[in-house]
């Protein structure tokens, strides 16, 4: 454990020199959608990624449906599913399948958003081993080559998309979106600009947030209640400022899975990345606090 402890360390050490290289590159996440600029989606791993949880938390201890949340869930979240060296978001597809086979052969069942939030606050049922599949920013190939593979073990999923990325070279098209959404995928929000909210006054926070779900549920036509924050930045701020924007439930970047000691603004998700191996993804997906 303390030789993990430490390799985490040095990747989020790493991580953060890449994204402060990038912003110094005039690399940042700044399109309106009004002045056509292009939104640039890095490839270096989300920010604050695979982190173990803040014991600081707010927690549901007074939240008198708690108990009826089931005991753990895992939210699994990706990237991209395509061949690129050196870039642990992008997952070659035949190392997913492998996963994905993996949970099919054991018995495992692919569950909505919404089946997550009503078994929190309406006790509502799920299957027996269910785990919450999510890809992060809305990438080309999670319609051209995670949805296929997805499919063909009659699983479904949830994206969360940068609505000013939508149509943008590499991103998800309207079309693409609507046909994943008519096949039991949820389409998600992950902001307009993939702004970092923290850094943002309460005004125009607001309006990342109020925008992006107002042209989700525009294009797509109907609700749009999920959210993911963007680097897994969040502070009790945002958290305010996504309940204020009418989301019903977010998802952070934190290690570990969804259960009921915390509230539906701060679900945990498992990072699963190109450089893990087959045993460490079963360990993650068979153990809560790994």
């Amino acid at each position: 454990m303390v030789t993990e402890d430490k390799m985490l360390a040095k990747i989020i050490k790493l991580t953060m020199l890449i994204s402060l290289t990038l912003v110094l590159a005039g690399c940042t996440y700044q399109r309106s959608i009004s002045n056509n600029q292009k939104v640039q989606v890095p490839a270096s791993p989300t920010l604050n990624s695979d982190i173990k949880p803040s014991h600081n938390l707010p927690s549901t201890s007074n939240d008198t449906n708690a108990e009826k949340f089931p005991p753990e869930v895992p939210v699994l979240y990706y990237h991209s599913i395509m061949q690129e060296a050196n870039n642990e978001i992008r997952m070659p597809p035949e190392q997913f399948e492998e996963q994905i086979a993996y949970l099919s052969s054991h018995g495992y069942h692919s569950i909505t958003p919404t089946q997550l939030y009503e078994s929190i606050y309406h006790n509502g049922v799920l299957p027996q081993k269910p785990f919450l599949l999510t890809f992060d920013d809305g990438y080309a190939d999670n319609y051209q080559t995670a949805f296929p593979i997805l499919k063909k073990y009659g699983y479904v999923a949830t994206v969360f998309m940068i609505s000013g990325c939508i149509g943008e070279k590499g991103f998800l098209t309207w079309p693409q979106l609507k046909e994943l959404s008519a096949n039991g995928w949820d389409i998600s929000d992950h902001t307009q600009n993939h702004s970092y909210l923290t850094k943002l006054a309460p005004s125009p926070l607001l309006s990342e947030l109020i925008n992006s779900k107002n042209t989700l549920e525009k294009g797509l036509g109907r609700s749009v209640d999920y959210f993911a924050y963007p680097y897994g930045d969040f502070n009790d701020k945002v958290v305010q400022a996504v309940k204020k924007a009418g989301f019903r439930m977010a998802f952070t970047t934190l290690r570990g899975w969804a259960d009921s000691h915390r509230d539906a603004y701060h679900v945990h998700r498992v990072f699963c990345y190109s450089n893990m191996g087959m045993k460490e993804f079963i360990r993650r997906i068979q153990h809560p606090n790994y």
